[in-house]
């Protein structure tokens, strides 16, 4: 049976990149070139994972002009979607690349109406038995209660479909926190998160990551930039040491992670290798201009020379 994947991004944007030499601000500036493209997390791990060859449908949210031209760009790049439609338009998000420095501008998105919350849990409850992984990413949108990704949890959980999380701050503390229940198969926090969840007081990262608050999660990928990463399976966790790149455009990076972990588990791989590939999608994705794209030269060159070696584990 082919493997299937669903992307879910609530709060979907249209990405434009601007490559600008000498940026300065207030100033008149001029880009000679831009990349534009249907962004958002759960967008950036579809175009990844669609680049690595998997099958991979994006869900979600869109609304207006904005969200009809997102849909085309999907299109035009041959990735399915499936989105609710809203009367509330998609958002834009810009980001300056200068001399290896990087500005965003992210607009937070539309109020969206409270039918669509029910409209979309419906959408997904229908859809998510066709897909073999689900990833779920970003913000939630505008109105959304904090709880909404414990609900699709617990749609995916009673259908026995795996869910992967990437999202930050309150959110993520609240769905781990209230997810023993319908727990997520992994989440990709960062060290700050971490600790706001644990409460821990070691200094030792791996050994936060073995909190017994987190226990219910099997899997936590958890980047440390150009160090690396570290990665808990269940009572172990392991360092992960990567090659050094000069980044051109990391945006997106975290995504394709994400989408390489996911090509990893459809390929019935270990829990180990699925993190090199994901590792590798993300470095892949840095050294290139345009937000959420590998070349699978460098994808597949990474994947080789990254090393994991475990650090701790449960006593």
């Amino acid at each position: 049976m082919t493997f299937k994947l669903l992307t879910v991004t609530l709060n979907p944007a249209i990405d434009i990149n601007y490559p600008i030499k000498d940026f300065e601000i207030n100033t008149v500036q001029r880009a000679t070139e831009d990349f534009k493209s249907a962004g958002g997390k759960g967008i950036n791990v579809a175009r990844v994972a669609s680049e690595l060859g998997l099958p991979v449908t994006c869900t979600g949210i869109i609304g207006g002009k904005f969200g009809e031209w997102l849909t085309h760009n999907l299109d035009e790049t041959h990735i399915k979607h499936d989105f609710t439609v809203s009367p509330a338009s998609t958002r834009l998000c810009i980001a300056i690349n200068s001399e290896g420095s990087q500005t965003e501008i992210l607009e937070s998105g539309a109020l969206q109406p409270e039918e669509i919350q029910t409209r979309f849990l419906e959408h997904f409850n229908t859809i998510v038995s066709n897909y073999n992984l689900v990833t779920i990413s970003g913000s939630l949108p505008k109105g959304f209660p904090e709880d909404y990704y414990i609900k699709l949890l617990e749609i995916a959980h009673a259908q026995d479909i795996p869910v992967c999380l990437d999202t930050s701050g309150q959110v993520l503390n609240y769905t781990v926190t209230h997810s023993k229940h319908c727990p997520p198969l992994l989440i990709k926090p960062n060290d700050e998160e971490i600790k706001a969840i644990t409460s821990s007081d070691s200094i030792n990262l791996a050994n936060q990551l073995l909190d017994d608050s987190l226990a219910h999660i099997p899997y936590i990928l958890l980047s440390l930039g150009k160090n690396g990463a570290l990665l808990r399976i269940k009572e172990e966790v392991y360092n992960i040491d990567i090659p050094k790149i000069v980044a051109v455009n990391p945006v997106g990076s975290g995504d394709s992670s994400l989408a390489g972990f996911s090509y990893g588990l459809s390929k019935n791989e270990s829990f180990e290798s699925a993190a090199k590939f994901a590792m590798a999608a993300g470095m892949a994705n840095a050294l290139e201009a345009r937000t959420g794209h590998v070349d699978l030269d460098n994808f597949n060159k990474f994947s080789n020379q990254i090393i994991i070696e475990k650090v701790a584990k449960t006593s």
